[in-house]
């Protein structure tokens, strides 16, 4: 396994509890030299709560559940990159982050494993007041079984897979994620440094991943406001959600 990640992201990784299993699965495959430190996935099952409540407007709902279908079908699975952008509320006597819309470009879903950044209009959002959150995003894609057979996620040893509760392909995070999210983090420190960076991956099973950019968690309560007033719930990788879905 060839160690390609910066120690910055390791020391974040360590510190936020995935030493053991960095560790286990660099074991594991030390010896496949196809693979990366990067390649690692990590369960969002196992990721802490952030405690940070999130509101999707319409829009943002609407464009989230194209992506879903899109995603779902390996036909047309590529990874879409993706803006949120918003700002934090009370409401109600509650704090919450609004994201109030979505910037992206189809013509950057090269593949259904990489994405091409749009760095240039994150720098510009920098420098905007509109908005002082801003979550850069990607989709995972459910991606064909012969591309699955590859991955991390099919490879490991089945006791690791059990015992980090990795999912399959296209369900998990991976390291690279977490460092792709650090590297947009340090652009943001330079130019507004007041402003939330978070990142967020919508996944082919609808779970949209919202990290939050202090440490490695995630919020656990994402929902939006249909039409009707009524509230719908997004699902954020907890296993109480599919356990709610398959009883109703």
């Amino acid at each position: 396994m060839k160690f390609d990640v910066p120690s910055v992201v390791i020391d974040k990784l360590f510190n936020s509890g995935y030493e053991e299993q960095i560790v286990d699965f660099v074991m594991a495959c030390e010896n496949k030299e196809n693979t990366e430190v990067s390649d690692i996935p990590l369960s969002p099952t196992l990721m802490a709560d952030s405690g940070t409540k999130v509101i999707l407007s319409s829009k943002v709902y609407i464009t989230y559940m194209q992506f879903v279908s899109r995603i779902s079908n390996p036909q047309t699975a590529q990874e879409i990159p993706f803006l949120l952008v918003g700002n934090k509320k009370n409401i109600d006597g509650e704090d919450f982050v609004v994201i109030e819309d979505i910037i992206y470009d189809m013509k950057n879903a090269l593949s259904e494993t990489h994405v091409s950044d749009d760095e240039e209009t994150f720098r510009k959002l920098m420098a905007s007041e509109q908005y002082s959150v801003v979550s850069i995003g990607h989709t995972h894609g459910n991606v064909s079984e012969e591309m699955k057979k590859t991955t991390l996620a099919r490879t490991l040893p089945e006791e690791l897979r059990t015992k980090y509760d990795i999912r399959d392909t296209g369900l998990n995070i991976s390291i690279a994620d977490i460092w792709q999210h650090e590297a947009f983090k340090q652009i943001a420190e330079k130019l507004a440094p007041a402003k939330e960076i978070l990142q967020t991956v919508i996944m082919y099973n609808g779970d949209m991943i919202m990290i939050n950019p202090n440490g490695i968690s995630k919020s656990n309560e994402i929902q939006t406001i249909l039409q009707d007033g009524s509230y719908q719930v997004i699902p954020s990788g907890m296993t109480e959600q599919y356990t709610n879905k398959q009883t109703r």
